[in-house]
């Protein structure tokens, strides 16, 4: 028998209007209570979201960028 317990860790994640077609859900990064609106989008785009899509959202001036859903995944 083994007392070894297996480790679990916790990350949040993120996951924009149609991300699963980027690869998203992703990992958000560690940062992300610091970002601007403006950084969070950079950061989407260097992850493969498309310019195009953020774009739709700023259209109008009434959105920072894209809703996105975050959420609490946990992982061995």
């Amino acid at each position: 028998m083994s007392d070894m317990k297996e480790e679990t860790f916790k990350s949040v994640m993120i996951d924009p209007p149609s991300g699963w077609r980027y690869g998203f859900p992703k990992q958000a990064p560690a940062a992300l209570r610091d970002m601007s609106a403006g950084e969070l989008n950079e950061w989407l785009v260097k992850n493969g979201y498309p310019q195009e899509e953020i774009d739709i959202w700023l259209e109008g001036g009434k959105y920072d960028g894209p809703p996105c859903r975050f959420f609490i995944a946990e992982g061995k």
